[in-house]
């Protein structure tokens, strides 16, 4: 009897101890999915640290286009004037959006927007400009243009991978490795440079020209497009063509910084 009561016990205490086994893998089993979970890769875009990061670069880089921008504007301010006759105001080269640029590139549409409102805004204390206040919104605009239409042109295509199996769109990823490949950014930036054309031509032609010309004449004169079409669309499409210029400019100087240099591997936050 003894001998019986002891082997029962024993299987009872295999049985007991199998299903301890069991219920423990069960219990251990929504621990393994947290750490599978907790292994997938974060989206920089929403992370905390990273805004963090994006507001400081654009800060950053917002403040070296001031920088620039003075030091160019005292420059030509010296040299009596350096741009085309056709588009006054203008200079032949400028190097105040190639910061903004680079802050888009490497930390994305945040840091780009907020290094263009600081960047640009700075012109409305420049020594040169009459009507700094005015001249730094067409700045604003063409320089922005360079950026947000080429993430607009992303985000479409991000959605659009979704949706299709069509490798053309999965070339252009939501993040700052899209601009890489130099096919994707002559591209991408084909669109920025025409997009800012069209801007400015609408810009200039509809609000810009009208306003300077009614500040020159001591608010006197206000004339728009639909009293004197001829003079309008001439000085809207000198400025359209000449930010052709300006845009293939500022797209060649900011590639070279940001991407043979490797730039964006070490600080890109997108």
């Amino acid at each position: 009897m003894n001998s019986a009561s002891k082997n029962e016990k024993i299987d009872i205490e295999e049985v007991d101890l199998s299903r301890l086994e069991v219920e423990d893998e069960e219990e251990e089993a929504p621990l393994t999915t947290l750490k599978t979970t907790e292994k997938l890769p974060e989206l920089k875009e929403y992370s905390g640290k990273n805004i963090a990061v994006q507001v400081a670069a654009g800060a950053i880089l917002g403040s070296l286009s001031i920088i620039i921008g003075f030091s160019w504007d005292a420059i030509v301010e010296r040299m009596g004037g350096f741009g085309p006759a056709f588009a006054p105001g203008m200079t032949w080269i400028d190097f105040l959006a190639i910061p903004i640029l680079v802050a888009f590139l490497v930390f994305g549409l945040l840091s780009g927007f907020i290094a263009a409102v600081i960047g640009c805004g700075a012109i409305a204390f420049y020594l040169s400009e009459a009507f700094g206040w005015l001249a730094m919104i067409p700045k604003f605009l063409a320089t922005a243009s360079m950026f947000f239409f080429p993430w607009l042109v992303l985000k479409i295509m991000h959605r659009l991978a979704k949706r299709t199996e069509k490798q053309f769109f999965k070339r252009f990823p939501l993040s700052s490795e899209a601009f890489k490949p130099v096919l994707n950014y002559v591209f991408l930036m084909l669109i920025a440079i025409f997009s800012r054309a069209i801007v400015m031509f609408i810009a200039n032609v509809f609000v810009i020209a009208p306003v300077y010309l009614w500040l020159y004449s001591n608010k006197t004169q206000f004339s728009t497009v639909f009293t004197n079409p001829v003079y309008f669309l001439t000085v809207g499409g000198g400025y359209a063509s000449w930010n052709l210029v300006q845009g293939v400019f500022d797209a060649l100087i900011s590639y070279l910084i940001v991407y043979p240099t490797n730039l964006y591997k070490q600080y890109a936050t997108w």
